[in-house]
């Protein structure tokens, strides 16, 4: 039996809109099969386990967070500099379905902390050739910053006025700028 090679698009997007709007604990194979159209057997063929399409979900929206990254890198600047702006700006255009998106992950996150491996490795992979210069840690702390603004977003713990929140990316973007145009120093090691 042959199966469709849209299949796997419209069971990931099917699982996408059931985390979206009743989250992770509301996925559920029988919940796919009614969403998706597509049969149980079809469902198990692509993803045998509820992790398994749980993680496929984390890496398809990685992969997407990564093509936002990549439209807002300048070319202007040097290749530090150009993925944290891409970073900040892929940060800061997260809309509210992706809030619910990664809220609803959230909790199967915390039932099954692996789900996070590929992140962990992304971020190994990002900061693992750093050398930590004085500019390097200057970057970090915008990145920080970044993360810090989403997450207050994503938990809707206070959400700052459009404006304001405008001018502080603004203001971070050009810090990116600045402290990235700045020749790297090593950091003294203490004694």
């Amino acid at each position: 039996m042959a199966r469709s090679p849209d299949a796997r698009l419209k069971i990931l997007e099917a699982a996408r809109q059931i985390v979206e709007t009743r989250g992770a604990g509301s996925l559920t194979f029988d919940e796919l099969v009614g969403v998706s159209g597509i049969t149980r057997g079809g469902i198990t063929y692509h993803f045998p386990t509820k992790s398994d399409l749980l993680r496929a979900l984390i890496e398809s929206d990685m992969a997407q967070w990564e093509q936002a990254e990549a439209a807002h890198m300048p070319e202007d600047c040097d290749e530090d500099t150009a993925r944290l702006l891409g970073f900040i700006g892929s940060y800061a255009g997260r809309d509210e379905e992706q809030r619910r998106l990664m809220c609803g992950m959230f909790s199967a996150v915390t039932l099954d902390p692996s789900l996070l491996d590929p992140f962990r490795a992304e971020l190994r992979r990002r900061l693992g050739t750093i050398e930590w210069s004085e500019r390097d840690l200057r970057l970090q702390l915008l990145r920080l910053a970044a993360e810090g603004l989403m997450w207050r977003e994503l938990f809707q713990l206070y959400s700052m006025p459009r404006p304001v929140q405008e001018r502080l990316i603004d203001m971070m973007k050009g810090l990116a700028r600045q402290w990235g145009a700045e020749r790297p120093q090593q950091l003294q090691k203490e004694a």
